[in-house]
C-alpha cells in the first residue's frame, strides 16, 4: 500500500512524510491490541506477523538527527501492557511467551525509549503515538 505511493510520489514533504509513518504505526498498534484480544494463539499469531509486516514500510528519517530505533512488534505488544499494574508473569502468560523473555522486551524498550521506569516508557510511548491515551476517569456522583 504505501510502497505503491512512494513509487508514484517519491518527493514526499516531511509533513506528509510524517503522516504516512503515524498512520503505519497506529495500524501496526492496532493490530497488536487486537491480537491481544483474541484468545486463539494461532490468529494473534497472524495478526502480530501482520503488524510487523506493516512496521517495516514504515519510511525511515531522512534527517541528520540520528533515528529513533523503532520498537519490534513483540516489545510493541508488552509496552501496551506496561501502562496497568498487571505483573510481567502475567504479561508473558498473555503473549504465551517465557516471564524472562517478556523481562528482555521491557529492557529492550526501556533502552529504546531512553526510559528509566515502567510509567516513563508508557509516557514516551504515548508522546510517539505507540500507546494509546487513557480514558478519563469519570468520578461517580457524591449523593
Amino acid at each position: 500500500m504505501p510502497a505503491v505511493l512512494y513509487d508514484r510520489q517519491p518527493r514526499l514533504t516531511q509533513e506528509q512524510d510524517a503522516t504516512i509513518t503515524a498512520c503505519l504505526v497506529w495500524v501496526a498498534g492496532t493490530l497488536v491490541r487486537v491480537a491481544a484480544v483474541v484468545a486463539d494463539p494461532r490468529c494473534t499469531g497472524v495478526l502480530v506477523d501482520e503488524a510487523a509486516a506493516v512496521l517495516a514500510r514504515v519510511p525511515q528519517a531522512q534527517s541528520g538527527a540520528p533515528p529513533l530505533q523503532p520498537l519490534t512488534v513483540r516489545q510493541l505488544a508488552v509496552l501496551s501492557r506496561l501502562d496497568g499494574e498487571v505483573p510481567l508473569r502475567q504479561i508473558a502468560d498473555g503473549l504465551y511467551v517465557s516471564h524472562n523473555t517478556v523481562k528482555s522486551h521491557v529492557r529492550a524498550v526501556y533502552r529504546k525509549l531512553g526510559a528509566c521506569s515502567r510509567a516513563e516508557a508508557v509516557a514516551r510511548g504515548r508522546e510517539l503515538g505507540l500507546v494509546p491515551a487513557r480514558p478519563a476517569r469519570v468520578q461517580p456522583p457524591v449523593n
